[in-house]
């Protein structure tokens, strides 16, 4: 049979890593499932699915944008009041299943396959932002950001990258795995180089909901100019917990929206009908959020405090996200880290190298993975033991 070779180089998740953790010992900091496995829902999001299925929502959601209209509402509600965007929710908005499938369409129609298109990625960043230039037939080209100044994205780097062939970039804000809030200054240069040379950018907003240290948080769409060539990504995954729901939602230019339907319906068709209405009473009353900021806010300062004074490891406080990225270089690779913890302490992270090539020399450290706050504190104490094991066995001492 003929495949296509170059899907061999994806940035794919290689799980075996993790094949020698024991179910009844390990514990896994490296999902980004909100609280999994524990039982995190309200009633009211529970009540309102079930009442769905109750009602024989179980057919086609075929309402224009895909979404049911009770969900429609309550995104556009929550568009104009949580990110400043009056929207029209019939040309501008589209229910998608997975902010995973609205990310890959969104650079999907920014790209002609197989034509040598580019599109710019941040690195480190999130995989499937990279991968899916890659499986699309478009050429990916990472712009490196630096740890020295907080991985905020230098335009120097993306304009020495543009070409004749750039159609487009993409980003997540907060980045994935950097925990980096782009400031308002740093996201105007990116929206005046997009115009200057005409680019589309996808902007990737999961984790909006997790801003710490009252950081401003920029919807990139709300900046001038800016609405006429964004395609901004949402999702309920990380900033409501409902991660098997699979519901996202994408607003865009009018202009594309049509297209974006249509390939939706060809691809994977309409959304889950029920799940939408789960969805939409989370975000009518989406309080229960606020116990989940809490508890995410003491972690990333738990793990903080945990990592200081080992010698090897750089570690600094994320602003957003629910992830610390740990600068382990001294210490070896990415991959000999996560060995480590995962043979000496049952413990799973995930290793830099996961998030592009700048990504080695790192490892990310999720918070949002139990409910329970005594299997957490467990995980950070086996990955401070472990780490200054491993700095102790490698003869990296602290720095004077």
């Amino acid at each position: 049979m003929r495949i296509d070779d170059s899907w061999r180089d994806l940035a794919a998740p290689d799980f075996s890593l993790y094949a020698g953790l024991d179910p009844e010992r390990r514990i896994m900091m490296m999902g980004a499932d909100p609280f999994a496995p524990d039982k995190c829902l309200p009633d009211h999001v529970i009540d309102a699915t079930k009442q769905a299925l109750d009602d024989g929502k179980t057919h086609y959601s075929l309402d224009n944008g895909y979404a049911e209209p009770r969900l429609k509402t309550a995104l556009v509600n929550k568009l104009r009041d949580f990110n400043g965007m009056e929207i029209d929710p019939e040309t501008e908005l589209m229910v998608g299943p997975s902010s995973a499938f609205t990310l890959f369409l969104s650079i999907r129609i920014c790209i002609r396959p197989g034509q040598g298109d580019e599109v710019l990625v941040t690195n480190p960043g999130f995989a499937e932002n990279i991968n899916d230039v890659h499986q699309m037939g478009a050429v990916c080209v990472e712009v490196p950001t630096y740890e020295e100044d907080g991985f905020a994205l230098r335009m120097d780097e993306f304009r020495s990258r543009i070409t004749d062939r750039t159609r487009a970039i993409v980003i997540t804000n907060p980045n994935n795995p950097t925990g980096t809030v782009y400031t308002r200054e740093n996201l105007l240069e990116l929206a005046a180089l997009a115009e200057e040379f005409d680019l589309g950018v996808i902007v990737d907003q999961d984790f909006e909901r997790q801003i710490y240290d009252g950081a401003e948080y920029v919807n990139f769409a709300t900046l001038p100019g800016m609405r006429e060539r964004t395609l901004t990504v949402f999702g309920t995954s990380k900033d409501l917990g409902l991660t098997g729901f699979r519901v996202g939602y994408l607003v865009a230019p009018a202009e594309i929206m049509p297209m974006l339907k249509i390939a939706t319906f060809n691809y994977v068709g309409p959304t889950n009908t029920f799940a939408q209405y789960g969805v939409a009473a989370a975000y009518e009353n989406p309080a229960y959020t606020d116990e989940w900021f809490t508890i995410y806010n003491k972690r990333r300062h738990d793990i903080y405090d945990a990592l200081q004074g080992i010698p090897g490891v750089g570690a600094s406080m994320p602003a957003g996200g629910f992830y610390h990225w740990v600068n382990i270089a001294e210490l070896g690779t990415s991959l000999e880290v996560v060995k480590h913890l995962v043979d000496t302490q049952q413990l799973g992270v995930s290793p830099g190298n996961w998030f592009g090539s700048a990504g080695e020399g790192y490892i990310r450290v999720m918070y949002g993975s139990n409910g329970r706050d005594e299997i957490f504190q467990e995980g950070v104490a086996r990955l401070a033991a472990g780490l200054r094991a491993f700095a102790e066995l490698k003869g990296v001492s602290a720095a004077a």
